[in-house]
């Protein structure tokens, strides 16, 4: 029997390779595009009043009363949750008081007979200009409760200079406040209007009667009547002439309807404005508002002038 023959084994040199036996596949993470999804449904839920007034706007439909009244309460909402009332500082009274406001410094206070002066400095090389800034004084008692409030006219003071101003205190104070107000944060107003949706304000002090008319709360015409019976005061007189004289430069002025009349019991001015016609450059009156001039405006700024406002 023969002899099988060995075969002869040869090992190669060879480095291992790896091999690929099989794919396996891994289905992907979708939880973020759940995420995605849900929050995407939360925000058009919550939006959706806002949503169907941009398309009905877009496609000129009318929206319903209800849901633009939900997208205005929606914003209401979120800007009173974002506002943040500023910080007042509140300064203890005396006669060395300072107070540095807006490059400025105010000082030398004087408080006696019913009124409190003090000076207003510019101490800078610059001239300081406020004539477009809404500042105003506040006193307050001991407690920090608001007695009297009001608007100070600062205006331009120039350089390396000063201006004195006089307010009329009617009521003792322990605190005092000087601020710039903004006019989004005065109070809302809602006038009384007429069938033809027109209304008034009524403001009064001493001698003087200031009506103002609105149309939608926008102010349209002014009304200024000053009716003086004290023929034995001391600046009777001087007040009766420069009245006169106002009268008579006012009755040249386009939208202006000026008259004067005088007696031995006293006199009468009474001035009307149509503010769509008139140029109020040429009236020197701070109390005259410009046209559509808001109504919460004037009702917040007069009392802070001494005047008494009502609504008519």
């Amino acid at each position: 029997m023969a002899r099988k023959k060995k075969e002869k084994v040869i090992l190669e040199n060879v480095e291992l390779k790896p091999q690929t036996l099989g794919y396996t596949y891994q289905k992907k993470n979708n939880v973020g595009r759940v995420i995605f999804i849900f929050i995407a449904f939360i925000l058009v839920v919550y939006f959706i009043d806002d949503i169907s007034i941009f398309f009905n706007n877009l496609l000129g439909r009318e929206t319903a009363p209800t849901i633009e009244n939900n997208a205005n309460s929606k914003d209401k909402n979120n800007q009173n949750e974002t506002s943040t009332e500023p910080e007042i500082e509140y300064y203890s009274y005396s006669d060395d008081l300072k107070i540095s406001f807006n490059g400025l410094s105010i000082d030398d206070f004087k408080l006696g007979n019913d009124a409190l002066a003090f000076d207003v400095n510019n101490l800078s090389l610059e001239k300081i200009d406020l004539a477009n800034k809404k500042i105003f004084l506040e006193t307050y008692d001991e407690n920090k409760t608001l007695l009297e409030r009001f608007k100070l006219d600062i205006n331009v003071v120039a350089n390396n200079s000063k201006i004195t101003l006089a307010l009329n205190i009617k009521k003792p104070f322990n605190y005092m406040t000087i601020l710039e107000k903004d006019v989004d944060d005065y109070p809302a107003l809602t006038l009384n209007s007429n069938a033809n949706g027109e209304s008034s304000i009524s403001c009064v002090k001493d001698k003087e009667i200031i009506t103002y008319t609105f149309k939608e709360a926008s102010l349209i015409k002014i009304n200024h009547k000053i009716v003086d019976n004290d023929i034995n005061g001391v600046d009777y007189n001087t007040n009766l002439n420069n009245y006169q004289n106002k009268i008579n430069s006012y009755k040249v002025v386009s939208g202006v309807e000026a008259n004067f009349n005088n007696s031995l019991t006293g006199y009468t001015a009474d001035i009307n404005i149509d503010l769509a016609k008139v140029d109020l450059t040429k009236l020197n009156e701070k109390y005259y508002y410009t046209y559509h001039e808001d109504a919460k405006v004037i009702n917040y700024e007069m009392p802070a002038y001494g005047f008494t406002c009502n609504l008519m």
